[in-house]
Formats: C-alpha cells, structure tokens, sequence
C-alpha cells in the first residue's frame, strides 16, 4: 500500500483483525435477516450490508493508520484518505453535502446551487484530485513491484477492483436484459441485489486484507544454540 521503505515493520501481521471484521460483518447482516427476512429490506439504504460496506472501509482505513508510524502518515496520507472518501460514497455524500450532488456538472454550470456551494465542490474536486494523483504518482510503483513478486497485498487490491466490476455488471440486470426479452422473476430478481450488495461489501473488505498484507515483518537474528 505504501513504498517498500515506508511500509511499517512488525513482529506479525495482525490478521485478528480481519476476523474482527467478519464477525462484526456477519453479526450485522444476522440481526438484519432476523429482524426483517431475507426480503429486499436487506438491501435498504442503510441495511446491514450497506452500513457494514462503509463501516469496513472506515476500518481499513483507521486499520491503515494505526499499522503505519507518523512517518508513513505525511508520505502517504493519500491512502487512508481515498479510503475514507469511499466510506463517504458508500454513505451517498457526495449527493448529500450539497443542493446539487457533488459529481454532478450542474453544480458547477448552472445556478442551481448557491457559490458556497459551487467552492465546496470544487474544494472536494481538488482534494479528490490531489489524493488520486499522489496515489499513482507515489504508489504506484510499489504496486508495480508487488505484482511482479506477486504480493498479496496487490492481488487483494485487485480482487477488490474486480469485485467492483463485477458489481457494476450485475446492478440493474433485470433492466439490463429487459431489451432481450428475459425478465427476471421477483426472487431472482431479489437474488441478484442481494449479490451486487454482497460484491460492493466485498471491496473494503480486500482492501482490509491489503493493509493488513502490506505490514512489514520484522525479521529477527536466530539465536545460538547453548
């Protein structure tokens, strides 16, 4: 996730927190299905599964800055920052902050939204910017580098991306197929919402699998035999 030289260097690599994280997930999505059913309620705005989705992005992301030193912070502020902003999105701010959504060309061409407005998004562009750039132009390299040494860090990332496309494909199938003369009945139909959620909960979660990956062990001299 960082350089080789800024990546932080520990006895082991703290996996329990993964476990954390999938048994919180999964106590979430139980009291869900519990307390309404397996029904298109699970997959509500806020459900078990869409506030389990943001929450593990916040966890990477705190993850991320409690196994890294102050050093790595000011280098590569920049990944916890991206994963915070994804938090964010799960959780619909970017349409939420202003009048007009944030990604949304009126905010910026129109006088639909007051100039405070129009700052701010341009404030939040900025900044989106800034991160997405410093990611490339500083990690990119070092994920470069992983994939040729094929880390495990770097095929969680890209788990993670394929997760999101995957996701991307299944959302809206029914309308998707519609031209084709196949239409999905309502549990199928139930299923494959249940299944884009499920892939969208699977990107933070590899990202967790990235940051916890990408700590360094601390390599220790053996001991002489007596």
């Amino acid at each position: 996730m960082t350089n080789e030289p800024m990546n932080p260097v520990s006895a082991t690599r703290p996996w329990y927190l993964l476990a954390w994280a999938l048994g919180g997930t999964a106590l979430l999505i139980a009291i869900d299905i519990w307390s309404t059913g397996f029904t298109f309620d699970l997959v509500r705005e806020r459900g078990a599964i869409e506030t389990s989705s943001a929450l593990l992005y916040a966890f990477a992301a705190i993850t991320w800055l409690w196994t890294r030193p102050g050093a790595t912070w000011k280098a590569s502020w920049q990944v916890p920052a991206i994963i915070f902003m994804m938090m964010g999105r799960e959780f619909d701010l970017d349409k939420k902050l202003t009048s007009v959504g944030i990604l949304r060309s009126d905010l910026y061409l129109t006088d639909m939204a007051s100039p405070v407005e129009r700052i701010f998004g341009v404030i939040v562009l900025a900044f989106v910017a800034t991160a997405a750039f410093r990611l490339i132009a500083l990690n990119g390299r070092a994920f470069l580098d992983g994939l040729r040494h094929r880390a495990l860090w770097v095929w969680a990332l890209a788990m993670g991306a394929g997760f999101a496309v995957l996701s991307k494909l299944v959302d809206g199938i029914g309308r998707k197929l519609a031209p084709f003369g196949i239409t999905l009945d309502a549990d199928t139909s139930l299923m494959m919402v249940v299944l884009e959620e499920l892939l969208e909960l699977g990107i933070p979660l590899m990202f967790l699998v990235a940051v916890i990956a990408s700590v360094r062990i601390e390599k220790t001299a053996p001991q002489p035999l007596k």
